[in-house]
């Protein structure tokens, strides 16, 4: 089991890795999402935003949240499932590298965390 510091340098240098191929298959342009949408109560708040907002502005985001103010982690993480279907109509290399990515952090996550999210 790794130590707590290293929990948070781990999925730091994830998240990092995430951007890199979400900037590589172009899907970190998204538009930023109005508070309107930020507001939503759906999972991955499906009824006001695009996947890749949700994962830029609000996954991403809060992970960030968790690493900087050393917050417990979450013991559960089923990311890759949802994007799977969700960029069905991608090309499948590119899918393949996010999924990979999602992958590691729900692995990551779902090994280390202490809470559920």
């Amino acid at each position: 089991m790794y130590q707590q510091a290293e929990r948070y340098s781990i999925l730091a240098r994830h998240l990092v890795d995430l951007q890199v191929v979400m900037q590589e298959i172009q899907l970190w342009n998204s538009e930023p999402p109005t508070s309107e949408q930020l507001a939503s109560v759906q999972p991955f708040c499906v009824d006001t935003m695009s996947l890749e907002q949700w994962l830029r502005y609000v996954f991403m985001a809060r992970c960030q949240i968790l690493i900087d103010q050393q917050l417990p982690l979450p013991n559960r993480c089923d990311i890759a499932p949802m994007v799977e279907q969700a960029f069905y109509w991608k090309e499948p290399s590119d899918v393949k590298k996010l999924l990979e990515s999602l992958e590691r952090i729900d692995l990551h996550l779902s090994r280390s965390g202490a809470l559920k999210w």
